[in-house]
């Protein structure tokens, strides 16, 4: 039987083929949810103001005439951030108060910072999928349309959409289980912040709970300990993320009290094997999305293979003259 072996040209060929699928698939994927983002915003919006039933509009609403109050809403840039954070979908809303004034559309605003901040958005029906909606913030919050030379009222609003359901991303079956000591680091977290709280590995799920600590090796080095043991040291980066920042940094303090009195974590407990805790802060002005709270050194001793330790380092012969 001949082995056949693929030639360069053919290599380069397929991997091409598998990026444009993948390429594909990811595109029909961000399509799909931006469907569901927009339409769970509508319906969001309508919620907190009942005023805009029937009345938020895409990008721009169908007629110069139209009457107010109305609100329009536009998907924005779409930017890639981070493997763990995916990408950053912007939301635009512009609230358009009419007689009522822009006193009452500040008050709108208001009302929908609050109901959307940090808020999981649910589309209704058959179509249940969450975005979770972070206020970016506005440079000019009050403009003038040139057009209609109607005021109206702006505010934006990021959604993270991680690509854990696209083309791209694997199954949760066939899903790469997560490093040895990252995934005793998620197990260990677990127990500290009780069943109330998820915990994540690698990246984002594309629909994280309320209450949620993701765990990501940044790094790793190793130093020498002696001439038969060295020592690995990894670093990690972990993200909390809670309806509040009053929660987010009671569990970043927690942990960090609780790494400093556990000084161990086990890896395989019964075989006696853990690593040691080196160095723990949490930095609580930092982005819970995509920097993360945490930095997290830990370190583990390990003896050289025996074939490779020195038995002698050094022979010296001191002749006897006579």
């Amino acid at each position: 039987m001949h082995e056949y072996k693929a030639a360069p040209d053919e290599n380069m060929e397929l991997e091409k083929s598998l990026a444009k699928q993948l390429q594909h698939a990811s595109t029909r994927y961000a399509r799909v949810a931006c469907h569901r983002m927009r339409q769970a915003f509508k319906q969001k919006l309508i919620d907190i103001i009942p005023a805009l039933q029937g009345r938020v509009y895409d990008v721009q609403p169908p007629s110069q005439t139209a009457e107010e109050p109305y609100a329009v809403m536009a998907l924005g840039e779409e930017i890639w951030k981070s493997s763990w954070a995916g990408y950053r979908q912007v939301v635009r809303i512009k609230l358009y108060a009419g007689q009522a004034g822009l006193a009452q559309a500040d008050v709108w605003a208001n009302a929908l910072i609050a109901g959307l901040h940090r808020t999981p958005v649910t589309g209704k029906g058959e179509d249940m999928s969450a975005f979770t909606a972070h206020y970016l913030g506005v440079r000019d919050a009050e403009k003038l349309d040139t057009v209609t030379g109607k005021a109206y009222r702006t505010l934006r609003f990021g959604v993270y959409v991680p690509e854990t359901e696209g083309g791209s991303a694997t199954s949760a079956s066939n899903a790469a289980q997560p490093e040895e000591w990252l995934a005793a680091l998620v197990h260990w977290t677990q127990k500290q912040l009780g069943e109330s709280w998820s915990v994540y590995a690698d990246a984002w799920p594309a629909q994280p709970l309320g209450h949620a600590v993701l765990w990501r090796l940044s790094g790793c080095e190793t130093r020498m300990a002696g001439a038969s043991m060295y020592e690995l040291r990894k670093r990690f980066i972990g993200h909390i993320i809670a309806p509040d920042t009053t929660e987010e940094n009671h569990a970043a303090s927690a942990l960090v009290e609780g790494f400093a009195a556990q000084i161990q974590l086990p890896l395989e407990q019964d075989k006696g094997r853990y690593m040691s805790m080196a160095e723990a802060s949490a930095d609580l002005q930092a982005d819970a999305i995509l920097d993360g709270q945490l930095r997290l050194m830990l370190v583990q001793r390990r003896m050289r293979p025996a074939e490779e330790a020195a038995l002698i380092r050094r022979v010296e012969i001191h002749p006897i003259l006579k």
